[in-house]
């Protein structure tokens, strides 16, 4: 009878950590709406700047955050800017980057936490950023470019 208990106990314990909430914390604290889906979809089929005609800024640092989270390594660099004097490493480059140095979603999911409810401050005509509180009392910055084409993209290493 002991061994069926202390066996138990054991089982209990493997459940108990296998479910832990470290799971939990990888998920990221948005959901894209309907309007970010159809573009986030449309660009795992082509990578093409109508998917992001009509978005604002916020909806396409979500979409950059979710590629991350998703390792979708294409559509993350895609949303980075090409504006002029604003790229800071070319696709060939990026694509050369270790996977172990890309972060994990439990580091994206604590990096980009709450941005959406944070607020876009446009600094100029071409820049601007989303100040967000990943933290409570501990506030970020997401920096966005606008191309030429008055797409707004995501600034290589945005944050601040």
């Amino acid at each position: 009878m002991k061994i069926v208990a202390v066996f138990l106990c054991f089982t209990l314990m493997l459940v108990t950590i296998g479910c832990s909430k470290s799971d939990e914390s990888a998920d990221l604290t948005f959901q894209l709406n309907e309007t970010e889906q159809k573009a986030y979809d449309s660009l795992k089929q082509q990578l093409d700047d109508n998917a992001l005609q009509n978005l604002d800024p916020m909806s396409v640092a979500k979409l950059y955050v979710t590629a991350r989270y998703e390792a979708e390594h294409d559509i993350a660099y895609f949303l980075y800017t090409q504006r002029e004097d604003h790229v800071a490493w070319t696709k060939t480059e990026d694509q050369q980057i270790p996977e172990k140095d890309r972060g994990t979603k439990e580091d994206i999911a604590a990096k980009f936490n709450h941005i959406e409810n944070g607020h876009f401050v446009e600094t100029s005509n071409y820049q601007g950023h989303i100040e967000y509180d990943a933290e409570p009392g501990e506030t970020s910055g997401f920096q966005m470019i606008k191309d030429e084409s008055g797409i707004w993209k995501v600034s290589f290493m945005p944050l601040q």
